[in-house]
């Protein structure tokens, strides 16, 4: 017999709904040519569904480009690692990271540069909440610290963490300025597997 939702298990599937709807037209149709209105109708919501969640179009990128990357990374780490048990903490890490180039060509070019875009202003009154929002890199923290033994080097856990972080972000600036001139999932794989080939001693 199939358990009974509860109240915020439907609230968080609305939100999800929602996120996921805009995704879809703001790839299909542009940011700017997508209205809330439409969002709503699309997703079979009423609009004022909308508003329990979200107070415009610009808390959609903010609050839920980092979320939904959280369930899509999560789900999609869970499902390989129960694929594959006996796959090394390298290869777990390689596909955690790669896993980050495809949530955002799942998102869209569009959607990313306005993810960096309204993320990075909000640094600049600061605190910073990038870290805090990304609560799934505890998974790639976590990895990372079994690797060290693995390590060629000579750099801490933490050291390590921000050199693939910035491998990543770089790497999705860049498509993001060059107005999505390449695969970014094919070219990611290779530089996070030259990045890994530079930390560790590969087998």
């Amino acid at each position: 017999m199939e358990q009974k939702k509860t109240r915020k298990d439907r609230a968080v599937d609305t939100k999800n709904k929602i996120f996921e709807t805009a995704v879809t037209l703001i790839k299909s149709k542009g940011y700017n040519n997508v209205t809330i209105s439409e969002i709503c109708q699309t997703a079979g919501l009423a609009k004022g569904s909308f508003y329990v969640h979200y107070n415009s179009k610009e808390d959609i990128v903010r609050e839920s480009y980092y979320a939904d990357m959280g369930t899509y990374i999560c789900t999609h780490y869970n499902e390989f690692i129960a694929s594959n048990p006996n796959i090394s903490v390298i290869e777990r890490i390689t596909h955690f990271l790669n896993l980050e180039f495809e949530f955002a060509e799942y998102a869209g070019y569009e959607l990313t540069c306005l993810a960096y875009s309204l993320n990075l202003s909000a640094c600049v009154p600061g605190p910073s909440e990038h870290f805090s929002k990304r609560y799934f890199i505890k998974i790639l923290q976590d990895e990372i610290e079994s690797s060290l033994a693995y390590s060629s080097s000579g750099f801490s856990c933490n050291e390590i963490f921000n050199y693939f972080e910035s491998i990543v972000r770089g790497t999705m600036a860049t498509w993001c300025f060059s107005n999505n001139s390449f695969d970014i999932v094919e070219q990611g794989r290779k530089y996070i597997k030259q990045a890994v080939h530079s930390i560790y001693q590969m087998q």
